[in-house]
């Protein structure tokens, strides 16, 4: 097994020093994004490792308020009849070639940031390491638990609407609505509007969190992290770093990513002995959400990356809150975890969160200080350490896939 390499003392407050030139905002498809994307490719070209702006379109917030504005002008059209307006519509959008793209809204665009290290060995079909860790923002008027009480609420109420609007629709053709269920209709549609507007001029504020924890962090520590394996490459295992974008969204620069590159992964690399390491927020201690991402079929052959992790920390002396989530956080690990069942193999998933620091996070009180520097380098140090203990399980030809 090869010695664990150890933090080189002149780089100490690196990580640090990375989460306070990233504390501003970096909202999607904003100048801040660009900056911080900037930022990343030049930490990189600065130890000359080559680096890829990868760009790519998604539907943000704006679009779907609009498309949610669409299914309640629609509802309120078909349950009173107005099924004129309804036909105009359809037949200005797409029965002329130039309508049909158009919308109100155009699609938002961002960009991830990809970074690619090879391993020593050349070898067919070798294993990868995807390390990920999102760089834009989000803020918020309210505090992050009421946010989640807003949200919470907003689904349980647009979801049944959506349902209750196609029945509606499907229903309208065969039977009379009632007048008791039309202004029910009628308030169910005035208080989803109100919901909306709500979430959408309430809560949102692009200018007041500078994105310490939430994700500065994880940024920082795959900064350094790209660095040491640069400096001194893997022997058996490719690495590709993700800096991904909108994770604030919907994970979508992590499930682009995904769905761009899944073919050329899947053909390229055993994916039964690849894993990805997601990094979302470090702040005051170190938190590693398990949950098994392993095959039934593949339990009993296969390393479980989390224990790995752990039992690295232990070594190390390095305190790590290791816990359980019944639904478990939304973040980029989710799409790794798509990604594997996609592939239907039995690619493994761990996710860094320090849960505990939630309640700083999308507000004014996300700032540097609340990044630990020890954390930062505490966490760098775990990935470093399990990454090389892995990479060499492959070079003494030890099965573990």
């Amino acid at each position: 097994m090869n010695t664990i390499l150890s933090l080189n003392v002149n780089h100490l407050d690196a990580p640090t020093n990375h989460v306070k030139e990233l504390a501003f905002s970096r909202s999607i498809s904003s100048a801040g994004e660009t900056r911080a994307a900037l930022y990343i490719k030049k930490e990189m070209n600065n130890e000359n490792i080559d680096c890829l702006i990868d760009y790519f379109g998604f539907a943000g917030a704006k679009r779907l308020f609009m498309r949610l504005t669409y299914i309640i002008l629609f509802t309120y059209l078909i349950v009173f009849r107005m099924l004129l307006f309804i036909f105009a519509y359809i037949s200005i959008k797409y029965l002329f070639p130039r309508f049909r793209e158009y919308s109100l809204v155009s699609k938002e665009e961002s960009k991830n940031v990809v970074v690619k290290i090879k391993a020593t060995k050349k070898q067919e079909k070798r294993p990868v390491i995807i390390l990920s860790a999102h760089y834009d923002t989000f803020s918020a008027n309210l505090p992050f638990g009421i946010q989640k009480i807003f949200f919470f609420i907003f689904r349980i109420v647009i979801f049944p609407y959506i349902i209750f609007a196609i029945l509606i629709a499907y229903f309208f053709f065969i039977t009379e609505i009632p007048t008791e269920t039309t202004q029910f209709i009628l308030y169910f549609t005035i208080i989803e509007f109100v919901m909306t507007a709500i979430i959408f001029l309430l809560i949102f504020d692009n200018n007041r969190s500078k994105g310490s924890v939430d994700n500065a962090s994880g940024v920082a520590i795959l900064i350094e992290l790209a660095k040491l394996i640069k400096r001194n490459p893997l022997e058996n295992y490719d690495v590709i770093v993700l800096w991904s974008s909108a994770e604030e969204w919907g994970l979508k620069g992590s499930s682009a990513f995904c769905k761009k590159y899944l073919d050329s992964l899947k053909s390229k690399y055993d994916l039964n002995r690849s894993f990805n390491i997601n990094l979302d927020m470090i702040g005051s201690h170190i938190g590693l959400e398990t949950k098994s991402s392993l095959n039934l079929r593949h339990r009993k052959k296969q390393f479980d990356l989390n224990k790995h992790l752990e039992e690295t920390a232990n070594k190390l002396n390095i305190p790590i809150d290791v816990y359980k989530k019944i639904l478990g956080s939304k973040a980029d690990h989710k799409s790794f975890r798509s990604f594997a069942k996609k592939t239907k193999s039995s690619f493994q998933v761990a996710y860094f969160h320090s849960d505990k620091d939630s309640k700083f996070i999308h507000s004014s009180k996300d700032t540097p200080d609340k990044c630990y520097p020890e954390i930062l380098n505490g966490c760098l140090e775990i990935c470093d350490a399990t990454i090389r203990s892995i990479d060499s399980l492959n070079s003494t030809s030890e099965k573990i896939g």
